[in-house]
């Protein structure tokens, strides 16, 4: 026959309960700040959309764009926004949806900031910004100091407001340059050396997670960070020959498989902590 447990039993039972519970919750802590993978949405010629995971280039469909593009944005809500060659702005997550024209062609990029799209066109080295509220495009201006170079990529620099932009002149002979907030020139940093042969980077964007500038290539899907001061790569992770056109990397940090398995083993413990306690 059962007796009612005691206020010190009760006690106890309720802390063994509790230990798991905020064992789970300092998990989770860690999961949403550093310890945390680099998620990138890659889109490549065929218009086929994936999941990557920058460390190790894993991938998971995600879903085909409606039209061949060279610019991918993700907001903080996972809203993906891509241009098609007319300069239309879509969002491009489910169903397509015309946000409206941008008045430019040629976009080699687009990258998501403070509720708008930051924006490059190569028809008339044109930088804007798209103010998704607005509907309309609320800043351009034309960008000296490129030479003869071609843009591909647009990285907009959340603690400086600096604009990142990859350019090259043929293949293999990109760099990196900064048009500095509230400046309309682009000052050269230095070379972005990549291992992908015959190949280019197709696109650069900031880790809203560690601050990195990553930059990805157009054959094997190489994945590098960038030094922000020269320009220097290191390899990250190869992978198939994809033809990528555009990424955007996952401003909202996702948990490892370490952390989700540990998280997992924690919510096994509190389960059978809790049951113990109600018998």
């Amino acid at each position: 026959m059962k007796t009612p447990s005691s206020g010190s039993d009760a006690k106890s039972g309720s802390g063994d309960l509790m230990r798991p519970v905020l064992a789970i919750f300092g998990f989770l802590a860690l999961a949403s700040s550093g310890f945390s993978a680099t998620i990138a949405y890659e889109l490549n010629y065929n218009t086929s959309i994936y999941r990557v995971n920058a460390a190790n280039n894993n991938e998971l469909f995600y879903g085909n764009a409606p039209f061949q593009s060279d610019s991918l944005a993700i907001s903080s809500s996972l809203t993906l926004y891509s241009a098609d060659s007319s300069g239309v702005l879509w969002n491009i997550t489910g169903a397509p949806i015309p946000v409206g024209p941008s008045g430019f062609t040629q976009i080699a990029d687009l990258d998501w900031a403070n509720n708008g799209l930051w924006g490059f066109s190569n028809f008339n080295n044109s930088l804007f910004f798209f103010n998704l509220g607005l509907n309309a495009v609320t800043y351009s201006a034309t960008i000296t100091g490129l030479g003869a170079a071609t843009v591909t990529g647009v990285a907009h620099d959340a603690s400086s407001g600096d604009i990142y932009l990859s350019a090259n002149t043929g293949l293999n002979t990109d760099q990196l340059l900064k048009v500095p907030f509230s400046t309309t020139s682009a000052v050269a940093i230095g070379a972005m050396p990549i291992s992908d042969a015959f190949s280019y980077i197709a696109d650069i964007d900031f880790d809203g997670t560690t601050g990195n500038l990553y930059a990805m290539s157009f054959y094997h899907r190489d994945f590098y960070t960038v030094n922000l001061s020269n320009g220097a790569t290191t390899f990250v992770s190869t992978g198939p020959h994809r033809d990528t056109t555009a990424m955007a990397l996952n401003p909202i940090p996702e948990p490892t498989a370490a952390t989700l398995l540990a998280l997992g083993a924690l919510l096994f413990s509190w389960r059978r902590a809790r049951s113990s306690i109600s018998r």
